[in-house]
């Protein structure tokens, strides 16, 4: 170790656990952060700063204004730029002494194994079912490690999938979700639980760095097999053992035998849907308002005379019938990726006049009512 390296990681290597022999571990180590996100943002950064050797950044998407309340890695000046290279460039200026690869395309079935070969861990901080089973099957493919996190609202879920020594994610959730399941985006999440969550994963992959195929023969105990979940209204913990799956469709097959594929996915589909905007929508003369949100959201504040049909219970709620399919109707949810899909839903039914609420209630610049201030 040199004399520069050892000076920056003084606070670890004095650690018992770590010790100069656990630095040289993370000095050699190559980590692959999916999604330079809200979780990508935190654990990316102290990696970096931990002196992991080699990071990498797969992401294909831009910074946006939007992003900066829980995606620490980025500043108000990366705007607009691809945040694997604005993420590469704030990571190279925190520790010059690691080496930061960017790689900013999607990950598919056709790129995953080139790219997650280059790695000896994968920390997983998508935001889509599709991207974490793809996610999965290539760790358990190439015998990787995978230090697994998601967030919602005030949750968040953390947890080590590592076929070698245990479980693999589709022990645990073995096909993506039938149902409907908004994203941070669509439902909101508070960007200290990013933090919270992304941190916990960085620790993680630390210590099975440090400890490798001993780690239970260490301190350092990764939560392999394990799944944390954390509510942070109330600080309330729960760790729950996850059984390695005999019949796992994944990890159960020979390595050479696992096919790649790229699930259907959850995020919002891009359509050409007529939208209108609040400006908009307030000129309108009696449009109807359907509110394609939970029913919790909607008793927490919906716009004035909205019904509410969930989106989940869409085309077949018995209430449309009953609806004037040739009246405007303008469909919302929380940031209109919601009401884009209940739009695809209920074209086929029969409404012709059919608009997105611009934006959803994020951008609604007026106030919002509950139900019982309907019924005063």
């Amino acid at each position: 170790m040199r004399e520069e390296e050892l000076r920056r990681y003084n606070r670890q290597v004095i650690l018992p656990d770590i010790g100069r022999d656990g630095q040289e571990k993370l000095l050699a180590a190559k980590v692959l952060c999916v999604g330079a996100g809200g979780l990508g943002s935190p654990a990316s950064l102290y990696l970096a700063a931990a002196g992991i050797g080699t990071l990498g950044l797969v992401d294909d998407d831009e910074v946006d204004l939007s992003n900066l309340q829980r995606q620490v890695l980025f500043a108000s000046s990366d705007a607009g730029r691809p945040k694997a290279e604005a993420g590469q460039a704030r990571l190279q200026q925190l520790n010059p002494l690691i080496t930061v690869n960017c790689h900013r395309q999607r990950l598919t079935a056709a790129n995953a194994e080139a790219i997650f070969s280059q790695y000896d861990l994968v920390l997983d901080g998508s935001d889509n079912f599709a991207t974490k089973f793809l996610v999965n099957d290539c760790a358990v493919k190439l015998g990787m490690p995978l230090v697994y996190g998601s967030i919602l609202g005030f949750d968040g879920q953390m947890a080590v999938f590592w076929a070698d020594e245990g479980p693999c994610y589709r022990c645990m959730l073995p096909q993506p979700p039938s149902g409907y399941v908004p994203n941070c985006a669509e439902a909101g999440v508070i960007g200290a639980v990013a933090g919270v969550i992304g941190c916990m994963q960085a620790l993680e992959a630390i210590k099975l760095i440090v400890g490798g195929k001993q780690w239970r023969q260490q301190r350092l105990q990764p939560m392999v097999g394990k799944l944390s979940l954390i509510s942070t209204h109330n600080w309330q913990q729960t760790q729950i053992d996850i059984p390695k799956n005999p019949a796992c469709p994944c990890c159960s097959l020979p390595r050479e035998q696992i096919q790649l594929q790229d699930e259907a996915t959850t995020a919002c589909a891009v359509s050409t849907v007529a939208e209108v905007s609040a400006a908009e929508l307030r000129r309108l003369e009696q449009p109807l308002l359907l509110d394609v949100r939970s029913l919790e959201e909607f008793r927490r504040g919906h716009l004035p005379g909205a019904l509410n049909i969930p989106l989940d219970q869409l085309p077949q709620h018995p209430l449309l019938s009953q609806l004037d399919h040739h009246r405007d109707a303008i469909v919302y949810c929380q940031s209109g990726g919601r009401s884009r899909r209940a739009i695809e839903a209920l074209a086929p039914q029969g409404f012709s006049k059919l608009y997105n609420l611009q934006g959803g209630l994020a951008l609604w610049p007026g106030e919002l009512v509950t139900p019982a201030d309907e019924e005063n």
